[in-house]
């Protein structure tokens, strides 16, 4: 091996040539025992540039926060006043919310950046002889790489094999036009990078085809990092309309802190000492949220670790939020609604009929019978069913089945004797169907298992004399794909085709009638509305020579081969639902969800299938289903205009095409719809793109797909979609808890200290209810509780909901009656605690300045006064988190008491405020030089008593909500309920 990896001209050299120069096998590629080595000497293959998140750039956002410099200004005004403990606990204050703002919004920066690596591309590559899937970063020079449509190359490479190959390099070299790639060596050492027709480079998209190349450069040396460019998706762009929303919050508030300084400072008709000045310092600390943002990018980044969990990688934080607000969900048929596990079970063919084959998953063994025009849902129901000689099959069958095999690129191989036997180790490996691996489309897998059940599968084949000399692969639009092959023994050159039977028919010139077509027709729905994937067969003889190349054949008209073709049969191909997928339609329905079927399948198996999930309701009528289910070709026809005059979107679209999508989606946006589309392939990426919320599938999706996504499924079940969802809801629902907590707490205190303004000592200045310090300890003891609220479970009723209007503010209206309501009830008991004390004591404040100057007898009431106002507040508060844990539901129950003494912060909390409160209170330094407040004894029963007033306060207010206000669920319906009015 060479160490020169990126100054070869590799284009110039033949394939054996570079195969030699990184000691690599063109069809076993690298042994893996190799490629540990390569590693160290090559590195891996990523950008430097892409090293993560920056410290420096987190800390610099968090010296930016105002909320910090705020408390350094507080704490100099102290120092300024010579009160040099509140001044030094400010500082500290100051200095502990930026350590804890850093080291959150750096872990949640390391968290996402984790996230992130989880939704990179992966890699095909060949090594000791079997195709195997990588991260893209584990690619080394050398490797035989394996592309195919809708593929991102990771690596550049030297092409040694092409199928219609095409790659867009428009990232490289500004080129739109995809670059049709040849395998030819090309002379000049500096052909222009756009002029290098047998190299593929890194980041760059397969448009088309499929091809296979050795690896040359891996990352920095690729041409990509030479510029240290790559799609980078982290940007500033990723910040939900929520967080948008509190940045101006944010500000609102700043102004409002400054508009209470200044009614104090008015008060005191701008002539202010210490006194006065500390009233206005804990007039300003009563509005603002410490460390609020914080808390939210934290909240944003954990739910996207939990939905990782939930096998939902989260690419953008945003769609975290609009997850709770959709209303629609269009979603793929195969692998996602069903298992993608697809095996042909019947067959027919125009001479003899029907025939039932025998399931087995990937395991090419089962029985084949002969039903002729019978079809009972069960071979066991059919006593006339003959089993079929294998061995001794009718022309058609045999050129049926080699069709099934040749016009296919899928493979089936049996497990390694390693890989066996651990599986046996594994009690729910049941079936031989275990023992193969499959690679390739799940249909062609299905075709390729049933070619071998015949022993005639493309190995054998192959062995036999066969060759495949060019494919056409599948077209979405015109829905078939054809393959020619060279049959050596007879040097007869074929050509298969299969696809859609229709389009299959419409090339066969051994259905020369309409009666006859139609008569297939009737075939191919009799097979798909037993919910099979039909399949139609064809082939021809060309009149090609033995010696024709690929480049050649290549040259010629598509349409002047696919014509004329003689029709063979129909395969019907079973891929059962998966066993949540009605489940998890049903849940969608009930929170107000209405679920789309997209499919390339016959229009009648998608709606078997829609009926089987219960996205179609099994009783509806002939005019209902003719409503709801509809053709591509049909929803294509349709002007925007007869779309939207609809009664409802169709829920299943079948011979559904990419365009078909994206006009879907345009459709629900002008219904001001909220929509989440799922895709795979790499014409889904138009409609991922401009979909609310873009959903990619993990495991078959291509690598253009999950660029264009916003979540990327790891285990492409639409089950997951709905956890996603109901996830999402409960991010959303935390946040707007946490938030409520913050304003209840908040409000309530600008309340009480605007109202004590009225308080004046005997020189007639006002006198603040609480001290700066007080104010401090009451930032540190919120916080826990506004911390757990951000991590609480979804309620019972989140997925019986209807779907959050996306355009609805944060401050509803139910959290603006919660915020109206706890906080007058929370200034009730803070005004109760302080001027009981106040006037029963004493006749109000006795003394003058008693802020900077303790005068004993007579400043005592007003400092009881405090004390008795900290404890009602303090704990006051651990209630309205409580409260805050559900909008209308009981939370001071049993039940609710019981889930409260096992949430270790709100213990940890009562537990700290206790301990802390006794010290700051029966301590006398501490509490007169320091909170500037006094110990209190009788006043412990009166706090208590409001406390609980304030238990009772709250769930009085939810008992009126519950019983005069609409149920927050009223969204919710039943199946049946759903399919009478088809939410669209």
């Amino acid at each position: 091996m060479s160490e020169k990896t990126s100054i070869e001209a590799y284009h110039t050299q033949t394939i054996e040539q570079v195969a030699k120069h990184f000691d690599t096998h063109l069809e076993n590629g690298l042994s893996t025992t190799d490629v540990p080595a390569r590693h160290s000497h090559y590195g891996f293959n990523e950008l430097s540039a892409d090293g993560g998140p920056a410290w420096v750039k987190v800390m610099i956002g968090q010296l930016l926060d105002v909320m910090n410099w705020i408390f350094i200004a507080l704490a100099v005004a102290s120092y300024c006043l010579a009160d040099y403990i509140t001044g030094s606990l400010l500082l500290f204050i100051a200095l502990l919310n930026l350590y804890l703002g850093f080291s959150q919004e750096y872990a949640a920066e390391q968290t996402l950046a984790a996230l992130r690596s989880l939704s990179s591309p992966t890699a095909q590559v060949i090594r000791d002889g079997v195709e195997q899937t990588i991260p893209s970063r584990e690619i080394v020079p050398g490797d035989i790489l394996l592309v195919k449509e809708g593929d991102s190359a990771g690596a550049d490479a030297r092409l040694i094999y092409v199928s219609n190959l095409e790659a867009d390099e428009a990232l490289l070299t500004g080129e739109s036009v995809p670059v049709a790639k040849q395998l030819v060596v090309l002379e000049k050492p500096d052909e222009p990078l756009g002029d290098r027709i047998n190299m593929l480079y890194s980041s760059t998209i397969i448009s088309k085809g499929r091809g296979q190349a050795i690896v040359t450069s891996t990352g920095m040396h690729t041409e990509i990092g030479k510029v240290a460019s790559k799609l980078n998706d982290a940007n500033d762009s990723d910040r939900t309309r929520l967080q948008k929303s509190l940045d101006k919050m944010y500000v609102l508030l700043l102004v409002a802190s400054v508009i209470c300084v200044i009614i104090v400072l008015a008060a005191v008709k701008f002539k202010p000492d210490y006194d006065t000045g500390m009233y206005a310092m804990t007039a300003a600390l009563s509005v603002l949220p410490a460390g609020l943002t914080t808390v939210m990018t934290v909240t944003l980044v954990l739910g996207g670790k939990e939905m990782t969990r939930q096998k939902a990688i989260v690419r953008k934080l945003k769609c975290l939020e609009t997850l709770g607000s959709v209303t629609n969900i269009f979603s793929d048929k195969t692998g996602t609604l069903t298992m993608a596990k697809m095996v042909v079970v019947r067959f027919w063919t125009p001479l003899e009929g029907y025939f039932y084959v025998e399931p087995n998953g990937l395991a090419p063994k089962g029985d084949v019978y002969s039903t002729r025009d019978r079809l009972c849902d069960k071979i066991s129901d059919d006593v006339h069913a003959q089993l079929v000689d294998k061995s001794n099959l009718s022309h058609e069958i045999g050129h049926l089945v080699q069709c099934a095999a040749l016009c296919n690129m899928s493979s089936i191989y049996p497990r390694e004797e390693e890989e066996m036997d651990e599986k046996k180790k594994d009690p729910l490996a049941e079936t031989e169907s275990d023992d193969w691996i499959a690679s390739g489309a799940p249909t062609e897998v299905a075709l390729q298992v049933f070619a071998h059940k015949f022993d005639m599968g493309k190995p054998q084949l192959l062995a036999n004399g066969w060759e495949l000399l060019a494919e056409y692969q599948f077209d979405s639009t015109i829905k078939r794909m054809s393959t020619i092959c060279l049959e050596k023994n007879t040097g007869l050159v074929y050509v298969f085709t299969k696809g859609a039977a229709e389009r299959v028919i419409e090339l066969c010139n051994n259905l020369p009638t309409e009666k006859e077509r139609q008569d297939v027709l009737q075939n191919v729905n009799q097979l798909a509305s037993k919910g099979l994937r039909v399949m139609g067969m064809s082939y021809r003889k060309l009149d090609l020579p033995a010696d024709v190349t690929a480049e050649e054949l290549m040259q010629g008209s598509r349409d002047d081969v696919e014509r004329d073709l003689i029709f063979l049969g129909l395969t019907g191909i079973y891929d059962p639902p998966r066993k949540e997928s009605r489940q998890a339609v049903s849940e969608a329905h009930r929170a107000g969800i209405s679920v789309h079927m997209l499919t390339g399948d016959h229009e009648i198996t998608a709606t078997a299938i829609a009926k089987e999930i219960n996205i179609l309701h099994k009783n509806l009528s002939a005019h209902d289903l003719q409503r709801l289910v509809m053709t591509g070709t049909a929803f294509d026809a349709m002007t925007d205009e007869a779309i939207d005059a609809l009664e409802d979107l169709p829920l299943v679209v079948a011979r559904c095409s990419p365009e078909t999508k994206v006009k879907m989606i345009q459709a629900s946006a002008r219904r001001n719809n909220i929509a989440a589309m799922t895709g795979d392939g790499v014409n889904d990426s138009p409609s991922l793109r401009i979909a609310d919320v873009g959903i990619a599938m993990g495991k078959n999706g291509s690598d253009v797909a999950k660029q264009a996504s916003d979540i990327i499924l790891t285990d492409d079940n639409f089950a997951t979609i709905i956890r996603a969802i109901a996830e999402g809801r409960r991010i959303y629902q935390n946040m707007q808890r946490f938030l409520l907590y913050y304003w209840i707490l908040l409000f309530s205190l600008a309340l009480v200290v605007l109202v004590c303004l009225a308080v004046r000592d005997p020189s007639g200045r006002s006198a603040a209810p609480m001290s700066t310090l007080q104010m401090i300890f009451i930032y540190v003891a919120i916080t826990p509780p506004a911390g757990a609220l951000s991590t609480q479970p979804a309620s019972k009723t989140v997925m019986k909901e209807p779907p959050r209007p996306p355009t609805e503010s944060i401050f509803n209206r139910e959290i603006i009656m919660d915020t109206v309501a706890y906080s007058v009830g929370m200034a009730i008991v803070c005004l109760v605690a302080f001027f009981v004390p106040l006037y029963t004591l004493g006749d109000g404040v006795g003394g003058i300045n008693c802020d900077s100057h303790y005068v004993v007898g007579a400043c005592d009431s007003f400092y009881r006064g405090r004390t008795s106002l900290l404890v009602s507040f303090t704990f006051s508060s651990l209630v309205v988190m409580v409260h805050c844990r559900s909008y209308r539901n009981t939370e001071w129950n049993l039940e609710g008491i019981r889930e409260t003494l096992h949430n270790s912060t709100f213990v940890g909390t009562f537990i700290f405020d206790i301990v802390t409160l006794c010290i700051f209170i029966y301590v006398p330094q501490v509490a007169i030089e320091g909170f500037r407040m006094l110990a209190i004894t009788w006043e412990w029963g009166l706090d208590w008593g409001l406390i609980l007033f304030m238990v009772l306060y709250g769930e009085a207010f939810k008992w009126v909500k519950r019983t005069f206000l609409k149920p927050m669920d009223s969204g919710a319906v039943d199946d049946e309920e759903y399919d009478l009015h088809h939410a669209a």
